[in-house]
């Protein structure tokens, strides 16, 4: 068993990289015809590459307390094959099918918490089948689906090493299971779902239904979500009842260049995990930037509050704000793990508080250079029920620099930087500085 799974891991490594050093010279794939079958086939290569000294504030790894520095790779490559077909003018039948070869090598993920070295996974992602027309699309099994920017509704899977082979490429992004109905007018979308996420979620089960405005003449898009929590034995998931009200994309009439952003989270329900106490929850963000369009490298500045609530020991209903399915770069690369070191290692979006300044300057097309300042605070002096004396977390920068061409390659490199406060240096026992030097290439053709 130990020889196969060594075998099993370097075969995923040569993969990876294989696959990442030959997509660099390939063209993209293209789609075939057949009469009234298409074939989409795609190939999607992601290198990730971090090193981090001052872990977890200097307590180290979590799997090696003490080991403060470490290096981390990790590699990914996933072949996809989409297909539709023609049944009738305007009907298609369509679905697809992926497989994501994926591992983590080096010192291991850096934090110590999702991924070790030579960890590694080969297995399907997508796996999906469904009909749709200018109105309905029905659709079931396994495949990614999202609601507005992925803050709740983002991704059914959370890698980590022990199952999906590495942690920070995010090469598996497909519900394990779906059911997915949605309903598009001229004015109105909607979705009904159910949906199954993997087992680092429990396994968790969930219905709900969407319903946003399609935007028109006028700016914005008005959306509302309910969901159920059916079953979910992690997290605390299991019960959660919860209403959405979002605005995305407003603009503020005579001032064109501004763009607001905002949402309300309400849980309630009973926490099934914890002993069957009542969810009393709340989340809510505000988010402004205004874009300096007369300015060299057109710099964009945006700010944003997020208020995420905490469980408050004195009384009986459980207020932990739970963040449920959330992904990345839906809208930027900050969405939804906010900030490089406490978004990644430390506050995942419940007993939050956490205040951005992002400056998002482009000084050549194509390239975008953009600096972050995260305020992070915890909303009650308990970190995941250990009571602290302080609510005061970190003080966090980011620095990135980002590179497009077209929908094929996407390049990052990022420096960040966190100063522990009060609440951070009593959880860890340690006041070191974290800082994290990472690059991220992902290439699809």
């Amino acid at each position: 068993m130990r020889k196969r799974r060594a075998r099993a891991r370097r075969a995923t490594l040569w993969l990876a990289a294989g696959g990442l050093c030959l997509s660099l010279g390939t063209e993209a794939l293209e789609t075939r015809h057949f009469g009234a079958l298409s074939v989409t086939p795609t190939i999607n290569a992601r290198l990730g590459m971090q090193y981090g000294t001052g872990i977890n504030f200097g307590y180290g790894a979590i799997d090696d307390a003490g080991e403060t520095e470490r290096s981390s790779a990790s590699l990914s490559i996933k072949p996809r094959i989409g297909l539709s077909y023609d049944t009738a003018p305007g009907t298609q039948l369509y679905g697809a099918v992926s497989a994501a070869a994926a591992t983590t090598t080096l010192d291991g993920e850096i934090g110590g918490q999702y991924a070790r070295s030579g960890d590694a996974d080969i297995d399907t992602d997508d796996l999906h089948v469904g009909i749709r027309n200018g109105t309905f699309d029905l659709s079931f099994g396994a495949q990614e689906f999202w609601v507005g920017d992925g803050f709740l509704i983002g991704d059914g899977n959370l890698d980590t090493g022990r199952r999906d082979g590495q942690f920070w490429n995010f090469p598996f992004a497909a519900w394990r299971n779906s059911a997915i109905l949605k309903i598009n007018t001229e004015h109105v979308h909607g979705d009904v779902f159910w949906l199954r996420s993997d087992q680092d979620f429990g396994d968790s089960r969930l219905v709900g239904i969407n319903v946003e405005n399609r935007p028109g003449e006028y700016s914005g898009i008005f959306g509302f979500m309910y969901l159920e929590v059916i079953a979910g034995n992690a997290l605390h998931f299991d019960g959660v009842k919860l209403w959405n009200l979002r605005a995305h994309k407003l603009t503020v009439p005579g001032l064109d260049h501004f763009t607001l952003w905002g949402e309300v989270a309400i849980q309630r329900g009973n926490d099934e995990d914890g002993g069957g106490r009542d969810n009393t929850a709340l989340g809510w963000y505000l988010e402004g930037a205004y874009e300096f369009a007369a300015l060299p490298w057109k710099p964009v500045l945006s700010y944003r509050y997020i208020h995420l609530s905490g469980d408050d020991p004195d009384t009986a209903d459980n207020e932990e704000f739970r963040g449920l399915f959330y992904t990345f770069y839906k809208r930027e690369w900050d969405t939804w793990y906010q900030g490089e070191i406490a978004g990644e290692y430390h506050l995942f979006n419940q007993n939050q508080v956490t205040q951005m300044v992002k400056l998002r300057t482009f000084p050549v097309e194509n390239w975008a250079l953009t600096l972050y300042y995260y305020r992070h605070d915890l909303e009650q002096a308990q970190y995941y029920g250990t009571p602290l004396s302080s609510t005061a977390w970190a003080d966090e920068l980011n620095l990135s620099v980002e590179y497009f061409h077209g929908e094929s390659f996407y390049g990052y490199a990022g420096l960040a930087w966190s100063r522990p406060d009060d609440a951070a240096r009593e959880a860890y026992g340690n006041d070191d500085d974290f800082t994290v030097i990472q690059t991220f290439l992902m290439y699809t053709f």
